[in-house]
């Protein structure tokens, strides 16, 4: 992540984060759908695009959990100077110690920031918010011991010499000493804490190895760099890292909770792509070996823009590989979000017509694994623009000291870091998630659910298939707007109600792979396609069984045992199960209906105290419900089809109706008037 410009906000912070902390939690627990499958899906790449096992499309949509593991010296302190140029998390231990305190004061107040910095609730936080993903940017000192670590922090206290830590080091690798005590390794620690956090709220994890060791480029903040390019000129760094990752996929190579691994944080100013193409390649088949077949992320030169030389036909194991972009707009370079726009080389991949045209050439899925620190406008055109077109993206970053509003999601208040160690327990304090304050306008500017931005363009989810809400009451609503009703269990059911109550509340039930629907005790049928739909069957048979097939635009669609789907119809017909395809009128929204609402009853309509004859040669002759004068009578055929419609004015309760024109048959009659809606089945012969 490249030093952004200062950015301020002129929306004041909420007044009541805490309630409004609350408020979210209790609207993710109301929004939690557990799916029919336990097993969570593994993401894959197909052609294009990243899929889950059902080979439906994903859309990672995420946020950065920056300067949690690696410290960047303007997320600690807008605007300090570091030391001899340097803000690295290297020159805030410096700062610290020579303000006096000890190696063990300094590890101490660590253990504390990353044990507060990020918890579950910030987790559930960004769950609420709409967000599929994090990435976890890494520091590589976190994969050694803390005594290895207490190394390398005496070469920050002069104590030690460069040489001598690079020459402990290549002392440790050659003795099997690097990443070999897993218990003792703090990395490990974050990393399974956030798996497990994610997993709670369907979320995945990207782990980043932002801090490589040697250092990947130039820009010595974002590596907290000893000695600039390290990883470039000293063979020991590039095996010690090849290592890393061996350990990393031994661990988490059966672990689906893990999205991508991103191999190599922003390799910057490096004379020339060969050497980064080489090492990406080696990484490649290390983690190949250890049977991990996890999404590799491929970062380029340039901070993850420069691509010569490393398009997928130049790797060897090239299946599952993504392409990973990083996104910002500043001062000398400045770049709007069109999603027609291009610039540089075809092989820079900034612009989001770049990143369009090198997907299609190389039929390679491709990643925005850091945008953000910008206006909220330009973050929220990023946002929806790249999400347009089919590009995940991971906004940098999460959370960040400032005594002002600021362009990350939420803000931690001073004192600083850097201020001295007087203020260190009240940063602790400050950096947890209920302590923290939020910018709203950047959380509304590219917030998933405030901006209709579908993680699961193909229906698919966390685990694998259409979130399935089992256990849950839902409403179900047609594509005419209305909603789905049961109609008390006596009568075939519509799609034509204005809102929602108790006829219109849907039980989802567990059946074996698939789902039954039940409303005030029923079941809802699909008729076996023969007549229209009914909801008042006393158990569930085959064909009161669906498939919960999800559509990409986010609905769903209900599919019988007979292999039809489920139709609303115009609203103005009985539902049926006949459709053979999923169109419009076979397309439902659904939403969860919190446990403990009350749904208002509906007056039932009285059943038609008779009719005949039946079956019917010419003439019916049906009787009213009590009160019914002026209605509509209308005749449906087993496909659901309207074959009969006659209007009746300020008539008696018996009536008489020529149906000598239908053909022979089965059919149902429904009777609709001011105070009544009622239904029964004919046959004619």
């Amino acid at each position: 992540m490249r030093q952004p410009a200062t950015y301020f906000h002129s929306t004041s912070p909420l007044a009541d984060f805490r309630g409004a902390v609350r408020l979210l939690v209790l609207c993710l627990a109301l929004v939690g759908c557990p799916a029919l499958a336990i097993a969570q899906s593994f993401l894959h790449a197909a052609g294009p695009k990243i899929v889950n096992a059902s080979n439906q499309e994903v859309l990672l949509n995420g946020v950065n959990l920056g300067g949690w593991a690696l410290q960047e010296g303007y997320i600690i302190k807008p605007g300090w100077p570091g030391i001899n140029g340097k803000q690295t998390q290297g020159t805030v231990k410096q700062t610290l110690y020579n303000a006096g305190m000890t190696d063990a004061a300094v590890e101490a107040f660590y253990q504390g920031y990353r044990d507060n910095f990020i918890t579950k609730p910030d987790i559930d936080y960004l769950a609420a918010r709409g967000f599929n993903c994090v990435r976890l940017p890494l520091h590589y000192d976190l994969f050694l011991t803390p005594a290895q670590r207490a190394v390398r922090n005496s070469v920050l206290r002069g104590t030690t010499t460069y040489a001598s830590y690079v020459s402990t080091l290549t002392d440790w690798y050659n003795g099997n000493q690097l990443f070999a005590d897993p218990a003792n390794m703090e990395a490990f620690r974050m990393i399974d804490n956030t798996l497990a956090w994610c997993a709670a709220n369907n979320m995945y994890v990207i782990l980043d190895l932002h801090a490589a060791p040697g250092s990947q480029g130039t820009d010595v903040n974002i590596a907290d760099a000893l000695q600039p390019l390290d990883l470039w000129n000293r063979a020991v760094y590039r095996d010690i890292t090849v290592r890393l990752w061996e350990a990393v996929a031994a661990r988490y190579k059966n672990d689906a909770r893990v999205a991508m691994y991103d191999l190599i944080n922003e390799p910057n100013n490096v004379p020339s792509n060969p050497p980064i193409h080489d090492l990406f390649q080696r990484l490649i088949t290390a983690v190949r070996a250890q049977g991990d077949n996890h999404l590799l992320l491929i970062e380029g030169n340039g901070f993850g823009n420069d691509f010569n030389y490393m398009e997928p036909f130049t790797f060897a194991n090239a299946p599952n590989l993504v392409y990973n972009s990083h996104r910002y707009s500043n001062t000398g370079y400045l770049m709007d979000n069109g999603v027609n726009s291009t610039g540089g080389g075809p092989n820079s991949l900034r612009f989001i017509g770049n990143l369009q045209n090198f997907r299609t050439q190389y039929s390679v899925p491709i990643w925005v694994g850091e945008t953000g620190e910008n206006s909220p406008g330009w973050m929220h055109d990023a946002a929806t623009s790249l999400n347009s077109v089919g590009i995940g993206w991971c906004n940098w970053t999460y959370k960040r000291f400032d005594a002002n509003p600021n362009a990350a999601l939420l803000r931690i208040t001073p004192p600083f870091i850097v201020d001295g160690p007087g203020g260190l327990p009240q940063v602790l304090e400050n950096i947890k998630f209920a302590n923290c304050v939020p910018n709203p306008d950047v959380v509304s500017a590219i917030a998933p659910n405030q901006n209709g931005l579908v993680n699961y363009p193909g229906g698919g989810s966390y685990n694998g298939g259409p979130a399935v809400p089992v256990g849950r009451t839902v409403w179900l609503r047609g594509a005419n707007g209305k909603y789905v009703s049961g109609e008390d269990g006596t009568r075939t059911m519509t799609c034509n109600r204005a809102d929602y109550g108790a006829w219109e509340a849907f039980l989802v039930v567990a059946s074996g792979s698939r789902v039954a629907l039940q409303s005030q005790g029923k079941y809802v049928s699909s008729e076996n396609g023969m007549a229209p739909m009914t909801c008042g069957r006393s158990y569930a048979s085959a064909n009161e069984t669906f498939d919960w097939l999800g559509n990409a635009d986010g609905t769903v669609s209900l599919r019988g045992t007979n292999g039809k789907y489920v139709s609303s119809g115009d609203g103005t017909q009985p539902m049926t199960c006949t459709s053979a395809t999923v169109a419009g009128t076979e397309t439902f929204n659904f939403g969860l209906i919190p446990a403990g609402t009350v749904l208002a009853g509906r007056a039932a309509g009285a059943a038609t105290t008779g009719f005949y004859p039946n079956p019917v040669a010419g003439r019916l002759t049906y009787q009213l419900p009590a009160g019914g004068r002026a209605h509509r009578l209308t005749v449906v055929d087993t496909a659901g089809r309207q074959v009969f419609s006659r209007t009746f004015d300020n008539t008696g309760p018996q009536n008489t109706v020529d149906l000598s024109g239908l053909k022979s048959g089965f059919y149902v009659v429904r009777l609709s008037g001011p105070a009544f809606d009622t239904s029964f089945k004919i046959t004619k012969q």
